[in-house]
């Protein structure tokens, strides 16, 4: 806060200086090829400057740029009593070039130091202390202006610079031996490469052209009027000093009052928008009551607005990207473009002054206001810009950190080995008929064939293998399974049957996945019907996410609305398979976003009591939560984030997953902002709570023996609530 504060001050105060300067040294109508000139040396600058960037750090690189910015300011005051005109130009061509740099250069600091979460809370204040930096260097500007001459603000803008270059040495810290190597290496690719392989960097640097086109001309107006009122000398320096100091008084009013307000409100696209929305408004103003006045109203509030909201939105950005793209790309959008924009803007202003004093003005505010209105059109297309930052930045973290590639579910027959039991867990449970494990059917209650086989039916094969499949023995029946294939028609309901039967359900749901796309119906069907056994409703989803078609898909988002949560658990699985199988399938995100509703809508005590009854559900793996958040996460959260891969880009989302659950602060934070981006509203403000364990957890192995213990307490008390619950609905049913 303190480097800003005196960064702004020099910028500011530095401005006044710049135009009065060159104001009083050279004729009004010079100006625009001034601004040529020094958008031409700022764009070289910027290739230099982004390469210093990838190479040495912007912690290494702004500090000494300050540092040399106070050494070439206290050489042109040494001659400038000699070589007036000259020095006039070359401090409009260090102000303008490297002001704007070291603005860059600065931010790429704070930018690097927080994850995009924390700066959104940060940067308000960053930019508040600079709005106060900015005040006070209009107010010495304007007093030197009044009590001295203007050459004696060298010196004093000097100071400024140098305090910048020893509080920002102070920020940079230690860096591991890797780190270091890895950024004296060469960066892969060009700022320019990193800038047209980015769809949110393009949109970011077209904002700025037109931002700055806008204000060029604007610009112009502003100070032609001032030269034609105030005429040359101080008092077109008090003149400027008194302007920047009452629009740093402002925007640190709105700074201060709405910046965090309007991010949380608006977001940060429409608080960015209010940059060209101000300057299309103030030209306007100026267009229909011309006049010094106006004219300065026009240019106050592209400065207010700039300094102030769009400083605060802007920034942010940046945050998500990886640090060496970053470097190497901000400088061209933060000064290449800004310089270019002045560089077309007063082109456009030398262009349009051969139409002669009297239509020179307003055809300028015309053409500024026509740039205003379609920079508000892309700056409505930054939210998508931005999501897509953090997508990327997610990606790059992901890759970085191996948890890109999705989990790799095993085969078929790696999932029949995990079902079936050892011969003695089969036949025990036979032997002393009691129920099977894992909330299946006993023995007794499976429907059977008893008594002696008629001899129609010893040669009806038919009624043979119907009889096998119902013996009720356990051995019977998987030696019948594993002649049945492919399955007739009048078989599967008899299988479907079969798959709330523990101790077969395994190579029941291998069979019935061989012949699952010729009974998708029936298989559906059973999945819908609440008279079904609940068994076999929670295990149908495993034998339907073979079928990757519509007719699947609907039938699985049809069993996002079961009762049970195991059933709605399954079927968002399989639905994930299927997506997977199948990436074009369109999938109703109206509905999708209506089961995440239902799911995040119950009490945190249901919530965190939601368990998978079948101890081999897992065995499968899964499309979207791997072996990490499966044992570190609820069944409740893997369930509303399998949902959400259903309708947002699966790897961003699941690398924001795992950020909720590392102790990577950076990653966790960018997770935090991509889903308050992504996610709507309601869903958001009821899934935060829920998130909040998640994103303050202790890491693994951290936990005291108390800590434990008052865990596995609530856990105790959570399944209790839960349990008391299913007992009520049950007694309210009747069953």
């Amino acid at each position: 806060m303190a480097a800003c504060l005196f960064m702004m001050a020099h910028h500011v105060a530095g401005k006044a200086v710049r135009d009065a300067l060159f104001l009083s040294s050279f004729d009004v109508t010079m100006l625009p090829r001034m601004v040529i000139a020094a958008s031409g040396v700022s764009i070289v600058s910027m290739m230099v400057s982004s390469r210093a960037m990838t190479r040495l750090t912007p912690g290494r690189v702004v500090p000494a740029a300050f540092a040399a910015s106070a050494a070439l300011l206290l050489a042109v005051w040494s001659q400038i009593e000699r070589f007036p005109r000259l020095s006039a130009v070359l401090v409009y061509l260090m102000v303008v070039s490297l002001g704007s740099l070291l603005t860059s250069g600065f931010w790429s600091i704070v930018n690097e130091r927080f994850d995009p979460r924390t700066a959104k809370r940060l940067v308000g204040r960053i930019a508040g202390a600079g709005t106060v930096g900015g005040i006070l260097g209009t107010v010495l500007a304007e007093r030197v202006g009044a009590m001295f001459t203007m050459p004696l603000m060298l010196p004093v803008l000097a100071g400024f610079h140098l305090a910048c270059a020893a509080l920002l040495r102070g920020l940079h810290g230690e860096r591991g031996a890797a780190e270091r190597v890895k950024e004296l290496e060469p960066p892969p690719v060009s700022g320019w490469n990193i800038l047209q392989r980015a769809p949110y960097l393009r949109t970011l640097a077209v904002l700025v052209l037109l931002g700055t086109v806008s204000a060029a001309m604007i610009d112009y107006v502003f100070k032609a009027k001032a030269v034609e009122f105030y005429g040359a000398g101080d008092n077109l320096l008090r003149f400027f000093a008194v302007f920047y100091g009452l629009v740093g008084v402002l925007s640190f009013v709105v700074q201060t009052g709405f910046s965090a307000r309007s991010l949380t409100k608006l977001g940060m696209a429409k608080t960015v928008g209010t940059l060209p929305f101000a300057v299309s408004a103030g030209g306007l103003g100026a267009l229909v009551l011309p006049g010094v006045v106006t004219a300065t109203l026009a240019r106050a509030l592209e400065a207010i607005f700039r300094g102030s909201l769009f400083r605060a939105g802007y920034e942010l950005f940046y945050t998500p990207m990886p640090k060496r793209e970053k470097r190497a790309a901000k400088p061209i959008v933060d000064v290449g473009f800004d310089r270019l924009g002045d560089a077309v803007g007063s082109g456009f202003v030398t262009v349009l002054l051969g139409l002669g004093p009297v239509f020179a003005n307003p055809s300028i505010l015309t053409a500024a206001i026509l740039v205003g209105l379609g920079g508000i059109w892309m700056a409505s297309r930054l939210q998508s810009a931005y999501i897509d930052a953090l997508e990327h930045g997610l990606r790059e973290r992901g890759e970085a950190l191996d948890i890109l590639e999705p989990p790799d579910p095993i085969g078929l027959s790696g999932v029949y080995d995990s079902f079936v039991m050892p011969a003695s867990a089969i036949l025990d449970p036979l032997r002393k008929n009691v129920p099977l494990p894992d909330a299946g059917i006993s023995v007794e209650e499976m429907p059977v064939f008893s008594g002696p086989i008629s001899a129609p039916l010893q040669n009806d094969p038919v009624l043979q293998e119907i009889a096998e499949l119902r013996s009720g023995e356990a051995e019977r029946v998987l030696r019948m399974l594993k002649h049945i294939e492919p399955v007739p028609a009048y078989l599967a309901p008899h299988l479907v049957q079969l798959l709330a039967w523990d101790e077969v359900y395994g190579e029941v749901i291998r069979v019935l996945r061989g012949c699952a796309e010729q009974h998708t119906g029936q298989l559906v069907d059973a999945l819908l019907d609440k008279n079904v056994d609940f068994t076999i409703r929670r295990r149908l989803p495993r034998v339907l996410s073979v079928c990757a078609t519509s007719r699947t898909a609907e039938g699985l988002i049809g069993g996002l609305s079961d009762r049970r949560f195991e059933v709605r658990f399954q079927c968002g699985r399989a639905l994930a398979v299927v997506k997977g199988k199948m990436p074009k399938l369109r999938i109703p995100e109206k509905r999708i976003f209506e089961a995440i509703r239902r799911e995040v809508t119950v009490s945190r005590a249901v919530w965190e009591s939601h368990r998978l009854l079948d101890r081999a559900e897992d065995a499968e793996g899964s499309p979207f939560i791997d072996e990490f958040l499966r044992t570190r996460t609820s069944r409740s959260l893997q369930h509303v984030f399998t949902l959400l891969s259903l309708v947002l880009p699966a790897d961003p989302l699941r690398i924001a997953f795992h950020g909720l659950h590392t102790e990577d602060r950076h990653l966790r934070g960018t997770a935090l902002e991509y889903l308050e981006s992504v996610l709507e509203p309601d869903i958001r403000s009821r899934l935060w709570p829920l998130l909040e364990k998640a994103e303050g957890a202790p890491a693994a192995g951290t936990r005291s023996r108390d800590e434990l213990l008052a865990e596995l307490m609530k856990s105790h008390q959570s399944i209790q609530v839960s349990l008391e619950e299913m007992r009520r609905k049950t007694e309210e049913e009747g069953g």
